[in-house]
């Protein structure tokens, strides 16, 4: 048990606050329920003012949790991105407290208000009491290291008093969701993001740092028992490793036999294996074995194909463990496994990549930051982006895009990653070196120093990026952004000729959208399902499978089915299991399991999926699909495809997304 977890403290009725502060929260309450729609915003700002001294205290924290229905009614979140409580999104929450600011402070009310709804003190026609008993869980967990706080260095660096208004509320929200029964969520969490195995492992690798720290298992626990497994993974994985400090294990490797040396190797190839993990004390082993094939390959836990590709490269393997693979970067050695499983390195562009990054001299800016978003690493800026290249190669379904609104980049770096190797190589030097990009588009050449900023802000990237994605994104994204503004005039949707011209030539001709791009309404949608059905569907196709992935474009939906905006996806495969025809993608937001509906829920691992991919039945999928590629010599009968399927798509579609446009044809 924890400090956190002991016997909550009484609730203050409040009487123990300043009168001044009392008095002014109740004058400025009332202002706000008895102003118009358009003097209210003015009368929240100086509501605002008096929750910011009230959530300093554990006392006015309490007088705000029992008050929270009277701030909602009010209108304290009406007309801002908080009015809808089904629309949130239990994921955000965590970096929007440590916002600081109103931001902070209206988060906090929409927790106080799920809270509420929790305990059945509050009603929202959207937000059943488990829907947000399950939100709060679901918070919790994503924001456990808030919860337990000092254990990383983004934490140790938050404002002091954003850091006392987080606390006083975890330990509100604590009283309703105490440890014991985020357990199963807490191993479920981290279960499922080591089978997506995403190239940046340290969300993982802290939640299971925090577990071992702060929460208590039990040895006959089933919950205690799924949570040690990882805790074994990232912290002991081998008794070598558990019973030595890292430089104890570091001088163990080195005075250590074969034999000692070959138990070490099939330990911790396991671990890596088994979980995607990939810690110090795999570095420091393959540093040591690097030179001697046999303990190589055990070490890299590689198979038939791996173990050939090793012995066809060994010398540059070896150079390439000995240059970037450090215990800082120690991620890398599950990505240099799955490169050499990949057969990589035996494609000339890729092997003539790799040894022109290995002499990279970054622009000053690119490694300033690199460097920003490894603090502590030792290594260079050019040793952090060939250590990641090598992960970015080795698992293309793992890239992700952060909390960055870049779906677009995420998902092309990925696909080149798969089926054009050699030219993401080419990119990551070019702009490693020059801090630029050149694309063409219709050709016409795009400069990415020479156009406007795209949906990110270059001083708002979150830095939680792999290094290859760090240095690409700004400028992906400033040129897709530039080709849909040439292509935005015309009489189609723009991406129809954006999406060929950014990733490639293996993208299809053929092009549908739902949206009207000229009337901005839904049309002909029976034509555009069908058609969906017809290139994708096996029952209706012509047995044609996918040979690349498709980019296609859904309709970002809220657990309530209300539209929130628009996403950027790849279509990987289709495939029929046990009896279902289910759609498996690749989504680039970093979380394969992002809800899209109250009974739409992308699955990462159960129904055939491969780490990276989601799934989903062929029929959800389709009902949130708004744009897609085919091959137009590949269409089936569209009169083939069954009216129940057809009616069923555009059942869940009218009564989600669709409310939010008008429908014709």
């Amino acid at each position: 048990m924890t400090a956190t977890d002991t016997a909550a403290p009484v609730p203050s009725d409040g009487s123990d606050l300043p009168e001044t502060l009392l008095q002014g929260f109740e004058e400025s309450l009332e202002l706000m329920k008895e102003a118009s729609p358009l003097l209210r915003p003015q009368y929240v700002t100086r509501l605002l003012s008096q929750v910011d001294v009230l959530t300093d205290s554990p006392e006015g924290m309490h007088l705000l949790r029992r008050r929270i229905s009277e701030l909602v009614e009010g209108g304290i979140f009406q007309g801002g991105p908080w009015e809808h409580p089904a629309r949130l999104v239990p994921a955000l929450v965590a970096g929007t407290l440590k916002a600081g600011g109103q931001t902070t402070l209206v988060e906090v009310l929409s927790e106080l208000r799920m809270l509420a709804l929790a305990r059945g003190e509050m009603e929202d026609p959207t937000v059943s009491t488990q829907g947000a008993r399950d939100f709060l869980k679901d918070v919790m967990v994503n924001a456990l290291d808030l919860r337990f706080p000092g254990h990383t260095e983004e934490d140790r660096n938050l404002d002091p008093q954003v850091r006392t208004k987080i606390d006083h509320l975890m330990t509100v929200l604590a009283e309703e969701v105490p440890l014991e029964q985020i357990k199963d969520a807490l191993a479920t969490e981290i279960e499922l993001i080591c089978h997506q195995r995403p190239v940046v492992t340290s969300r993982a690798l802290q939640l299971i740092e925090l577990v071992h720290d702060e929460v208590g298992l039990e040895a006959d626990g089933s919950e205690d028992h799924r949570l040690q497994r990882y805790i074994e993974a990232a912290l002991a994985p081998s008794p070598a490793a558990s019973d030595r400090s890292p430089a104890e294990y570091a001088r163990f490797v080195k005075e250590a036999s074969r034999a000692e040396l070959e138990e070490e190797g099939r330990l911790l190839a396991g671990t890596m294996r088994d979980t995607g993990l990939a810690v110090g004390a795999h570095a420091y082993l393959l540093r040591q074995v690097a030179t001697d094939l046999p303990l190589l390959e055990l070490a890299l836990g590689l198979g038939p194909a791996g173990k050939a590709e090793l012995e066809r490269h060994h010398e540059l393997v070896a150079e390439l463990i000995g240059e970037v693979i450090l215990p800082s970067s120690a991620r890398s050695v599950y990505g240099l496994s799955r490169l050499l499983e990949r057969g990589l390195l035996s494609r000339q562009p890729v092997l003539g990549g790799l040894r022109r990054l290995g002499t990279l001299e970054p622009h000053p800016d690119v490694a300033k930051a690199v460097k920003a978003s490894r603090p502590g690493s030792d290594l260079t800026a050019a040793q952090l982006i060939l250590s990641d290249t090598l992960c970015v190669l080795g698992q293309p379904l793992g890239v992700g895009q952060g909390r960055n609104p870049t779906c677009q980049s995420a998902r092309g770096i990925s696909l080149w990653s798969r089926h054009a190797p050699g030219k993401l190589l080419e990119m990551i030097r070019t702009v490693a070196q020059s801090n630029e990009l050149t694309m063409r588009f219709e050709g016409q050449p795009i400069r990415s120093t020479q156009v406007a900023e795209g949906l990110l802000k270059e001083d708002e990237i979150d830095l939680e990026l792999d290094a290859v994605s760090l240095i690409l994104v700004p400028h992906l994204d400033k040129i897709y952004n530039e080709m849909m503004r040439r292509a935005s005039n015309r009489a189609d949707d723009p991406h129809k000729w954006v999406n060929p011209a950014m990733y490639g030539h293996w993208i299809p001709t053929g092009f549908l959208s739902a949206y009207n791009a000229v009337t901005g309404a839904i049309s002909d949608y029976d034509t555009f399902v069908r058609t969906f059905y017809a290139t994708h569907h096996p029952d209706f196709n012509r047995g044609h499978d996918l040979a690349y992935p498709n980019p296609v474009g859904i309709f970002l939906t809220s657990a309530s089915g209300a539209l929130i905006g628009f996403h950027a996806v790849s279509i990987v495969r289709v495939r029929r299991v046990d009896g279902e025809v289910r759609i498996f993608l690749v989504n680039p937001n970093t979380e394969g399991r992002q809800r899209w509906h109250a009974d739409i829920s992308p699955t990462v691992a159960g129904h055939g999926e491969e780490p990276g991919e989601s799934s989903l039945p062929f029929d959800q999928f389709a009902s949130r699909l708004y744009a897609f590629h085919f091959n137009p010599s590949d269409v089936g009968e569209l009169d083939a495809v069954d009216e129940k399927m057809v009616k069923r798509v555009e059942d869940a579609a009218r009564k989600s997304w669709g409310e939010s446009y008008r429908w014709v044809g």
